[in-house]
């Protein structure tokens, strides 16, 4: 039986054929025979059986062997090398895309199937929770056993990383947070100014913020602008710069005299300075349905009270070098006998040290024995020395009533700063 064998196993052969290449019978270079019927066989010797036809088709013209239809000019172009390499290059790029899109699917499906179903709904939440997660390791020092010191446990990592700055008396990770905080919002001050309208507020505190670091202008001005305030308020004696009935003037009676009042509200409410204490509107602590207006303890200039009483050496340093920036500010704009007025001044914030609680003071620590709510009518009646409706009124532009409720959180502050104020020379 004679071998078969299919013509695109042998493509350059079939065309030498097709094309009249060179040879002149059906007997190609591999010592195959091309059949009328379309098969190959194996050339055997011409003594053997089968002779006679193979001979007879050696004489036959190749391209006579489909019967005048596969002639040179109506058959299928030949390919060359170089299209059958670049058809070979796109065929092997496909292939390796599917594999690729193959692999990446698997891998995605088997992600899928890993990770929590609750994750596809809220990654979000699951990311911070691996941020908080890492923090937390980070920062725990795993050779203390926690039964015996939890907190150099628990903050042990944190505590070795960090050291106090020089600047400050004490650091932790509110701190940190904090300077952190300030850094991202440094960013986005310095970023362009986007929404230009004359009402637009990121144009305002943009603005503000680019005016406060234009170091140049700043010392172009020099004091200017704040003696201006000064001289608005009376002067430093309140007899100089302001008119009569002005602002830290009262008009009653006569001789004038300065209106405390008056002037705490343009520190309070113009200029937004705490002083005596602080005024904000918080989320009211003990019913987060409403807001309330919150009065607490302030007016230090330093950052704690301890250093105003002068308990170690370090604090009669720190005391000193105030005193000496006091004067030397004072000179500045303008006051007469600076040394003297930074004297009154020093003596009068030792005074409120001395009623101030320590923020690290366990009784500022539980807002519950803190929190007081009292209507402005007890508030004027427990600190009699401010006109508190009026200062109120004119700071929220608004008319509150007597029966107004108001968060205190250092009542016995308020009533003993109001003693001072009564026993201290307006001047």
């Amino acid at each position: 039986m004679e071998k078969t064998y299919s013509l695109t196993a042998h493509y350059d052969e079939f065309q030498e054929i097709k094309y009249g290449g060179r040879y002149s019978s059906d007997v190609l270079s591999n010592g195959m025979t091309l059949h009328l019927g379309g098969s190959l066989d194996r050339h055997v010797a011409r003594g053997r059986g089968g002779s006679g036809s193979s001979g007879a088709g050696r004489n036959r013209d190749p391209c006579s062997a489909h019967g005048g239809g596969g002639s040179g000019a109506g058959g299928l172009p030949r390919w060359s090398r170089r299209e059958i390499c670049l058809l070979s290059a796109l065929v092997f790029a496909a292939g390796m895309c599917v594999i690729l899109g193959s692999m990446l699917a698997l891998k995605y499906l088997s992600l899928e199937a890993q990770t929590d179903p609750l994750c596809r709904h809220d990654c979000q939440r699951r990311r911070t929770l691996l941020r908080a997660a890492r923090f937390v390791q980070a920062n725990i020092d795993p050779t203390i056993q926690p039964c015996q010191d939890f907190y150099s446990f628990a903050c042990g990592g944190w505590l070795r990383r960090h050291g106090i700055p020089e600047d400050k008396l004490s650091y932790g990770i509110i701190t940190a947070i904090g300077e952190h905080n300030e850094e991202k919002l440094r960013r986005l001050l310095l970023e362009p100014v986007r929404r230009r309208g004359a009402d637009s507020a990121e144009r305002k505190v943009k603005d503000f913020y680019r005016s406060c670091m234009d170091i140049r202008e700043i010392d172009a001005l020099g004091s200017l602008p704040m003696s201006q305030v000064i001289d608005s308020c009376g002067g430093w004696d309140l007899v100089v710069a302001a008119a009569p009935g002005g602002a830290g003037w009262e008009d009653e009676g006569a001789p004038q005299r300065p209106d405390f009042n008056e002037m705490l509200y343009r520190m309070q409410g113009v200029f937004s300075t705490a002083v005596f204490f602080s005024l904000t509107v918080n989320v009211d602590d003990k019913n987060s349905s409403r807001n309330a207006i919150r009065i607490d303890q302030e007016g230090l200039t330093l950052p704690e009270r301890s250093l105003y009483l002068g308990q170690d050496e370090d604090s009669v340093k720190i005391l000193a070098a105030y005193k000496a920036l006091m004067e030397r500010l004072l000179s500045m704009l303008g006051a007469h006998n600076a040394t003297l007025k930074s004297k009154e001044i020093l003596q009068l914030e030792t005074r409120l040290a001395n009623i101030t609680v320590s923020e690290y003071d366990d009784q500022r620590k539980d807002i519950s024995n803190m929190y007081n709510r009292i209507t402005l009518r007890q508030l004027q009646r427990s600190a009699p020395g401010f006109h508190w409706k009026r200062l109120l009124d004119r700071i929220f532009r608004d008319n509150f009533s007597e029966e107004e409720e108001i968060v205190v959180l250092a009542t016995d502050y308020m009533q003993k700063v109001s003693d001072i104020i009564k026993t201290t020379s307006k001047r």
